[in-house]
């Protein structure tokens, strides 16, 4: 998982954690555990953000090299 394309996204959309955890309908520290690597984001979830973001889904599959 690129964390840091999806915190970019969140920042230009002013969003949290908080506000992650609705749109994937999950808890906050769940949120937490997948941007801190402890825990796998799912593909369902990597679909629903794609579609949040508006981008294609393998935009957070690339590494943070490239």
């Amino acid at each position: 998982m690129n964390v840091a394309k999806l915190k970019g996204l969140m920042a230009e959309r002013g969003e949290t954690q908080k506000d992650l955890a609705k749109i994937l309908q999950c808890s906050t520290r769940t949120i937490n555990n997948k941007i801190n690597g402890k825990s796998e984001f799912t593909a369902s979830e990597l679909n629903t953000l794609s579609i949040h973001y508006s981008v294609g889904a393998d935009i957070f599959l690339k590494s943070n090299c490239t």
